[in-house]
């Protein structure tokens, strides 16, 4: 088994991996353009089923070379056998012929096949791993965001909803308003175009003060924020370096002080025995 196993070794190697990922990710491309899918389309299936197959057969092979658990341990191999799980459907519907529109979501799988390739990113774990620090340590962040979001959009519900029902007619509507809000991108174009209607001073006073607020809670202070806890976060493992190698230059320089002080020593002990030795060579008594 391990003579067969090294035979096939070579279908898991990297570079291999990498060029089909790549191969995928151009068919994938090429397949959403409708000229070049109606000339080449079946052409550009079969080659993302022959893909699909060769990644089903990647996992097998790691799975068969070093066993199940010791192969689930691995995050990038969930991620990858999960991906590969979530695409298999494709080969239903083309292998096999069969009508799988009511699994249609899990077609998504087939595009998620591009994120294999960030496996090969260099300092890949560790930025992950700064990512999902900066997550952990961001929610807290992201959840306040999400409640001032849903207050304000309860309240622009209760206030415009009336008047403008196609933004603020029921929360979920008001709520992506707001979010549109919080990114500060055309913020001012809802309270604008709102003011343009047939409403008094006073309720458009009310709409642009109303906007000003949640952007400035919201888009500014919120997310910026969320973007410096985020960052810190993410450079956290620069500054633990960092302050490792002063704590680390400290210990140095204390030692070199403390041999620096025994060598002192010792130098006061040889000068001291010299001088007792001299006493005794003039005084001999």
């Amino acid at each position: 088994m391990e003579k067969s196993n090294s035979r096939l070794s070579w279908l898991v190697a990297e570079p291999l991996v990498m060029s089909v990922i790549g191969l995928n990710a151009l068919v994938l491309v090429l397949a959403g353009f409708p000229s070049i899918h109606t000339v080449a389309g079946i052409w550009l299936d079969w080659i993302d089923y022959i893909c699909l197959l060769f990644f089903i057969l990647e996992a097998g092979i790691k799975i068969r070379s070093n066993g199940f658990s010791s192969y689930w341990e691995e995050g990038w191999n969930k991620f990858d056998f999960v991906i590969v799980l979530a695409s298999t459907p494709c080969l239903l519907q083309g292998l096999l012929g069969y009508n799988v529109e009511f699994l249609s979501i899990l077609l998504v799988g087939r595009f998620l096949r591009f994120l294999r390739i960030m496996k090969f990113v260099p300092n890949g774990p560790k930025m992950w791993a700064g990512i999902l620090r900066a997550l952990k340590a961001s929610m807290a962040v992201f959840l306040t965001l999400f409640v001032l979001n849903l207050i304000l959009a309860l309240g622009a519900n209760i206030l415009f909803g009336k008047l403008a029902p196609e933004f603020f007619g029921d929360p979920m509507r008001a709520a992506y308003s707001l979010f549109k809000v919080f990114t500060v991108e055309g913020w001012y174009e809802i309270p604008d175009t709102l003011a343009q209607r047939n409403i008094s001073s006073t309720t458009i006073f009310l709409l642009r003060g109303y906007f000003m607020i949640a952007v400035l809670t919201g888009g500014i202070l919120g997310l910026s924020l969320a973007n410096a806890v985020f960052v810190d976060e993410m450079t956290a493992d620069n500054n633990d370096h960092l302050e490792q190698m002063i704590e680390e230059l400290k210990s140095e320089l204390e030692a070199a002080r403390i041999e620096r002080e025994r060598a002192r020593e010792e130098q006061q002990n040889v000068l001291k025995e010299i001088r007792i030795q001299l006493a005794k060579l003039i005084d001999p008594k």
